[in-house]
């Protein structure tokens, strides 16, 4: 990964998190190794970019996860509102889908949301955007540049298994 934000490595030296290849980080955030990025500023609570992977347990519908997804941030949140799940487009992925969810914490401020799902084979990949109602603007071409670089290795080779030589073979 490039140590400057806004320059860009090469895949070789990109930074990972799981499968999620992140080749550079947009100029202003900061690189926060197994969680993603994060962009403060004086007197403003950050903005984030969390990067995540699951496993989808039975089947092969991204929807159905998704939705498991919502009942658990509508017993998270106190009256969410959310937008979605609608389907949308991410090079490397078999299907994927974006979410947006607005709530209120304890400091009744409003917090925004954008969830982005991605699905290869059993494999899925979450990028969340979680920002100040009131950053949102500022920050989402930021992180749709992030999307754009964003990319998803394949999946690790599995193990070779090793052949056991029986000593009764060829008697």
């Amino acid at each position: 990964m490039s140590i400057d934000p806004g320059q860009t490595a090469s895949y070789s030296t990109a930074a990972r998190i799981g499968r999620w290849i992140i080749p550079a980080i947009p100029f202003g955030w900061t690189w926060i190794p197994d969680f993603g990025i994060q962009k403060g500023g004086e007197n403003v609570t950050p903005s984030n970019v969390y990067l995540q992977e699951d496993e989808l347990l039975a089947g092969d519908q991204l929807v159905l996860y998704i939705h498991a997804q919502i009942a658990i941030m509508k017993r998270t949140f106190k009256d969410p509102v959310i937008a979605g799940p609608v389907p949308s487009q991410f090079r490397g992925a078999e299907d994927s889908s974006m979410l947006m969810l607005k709530h209120q914490p304890m400091n009744q401020m409003s917090v925004f949301q954008v969830q982005h799902y991605m699905r290869n084979d059993r494999w899925i990949g979450v990028v969340t955007l979680t920002t100040l109602e009131s950053e949102l603007l500022k920050v989402r071409p930021d992180f749709e540049q992030f999307l754009k670089l964003l990319r998803i290795a394949p999946p690790p080779e599995p193990a070779p298994t090793a052949s056991i030589a029986s000593p009764y073979r060829g008697r």
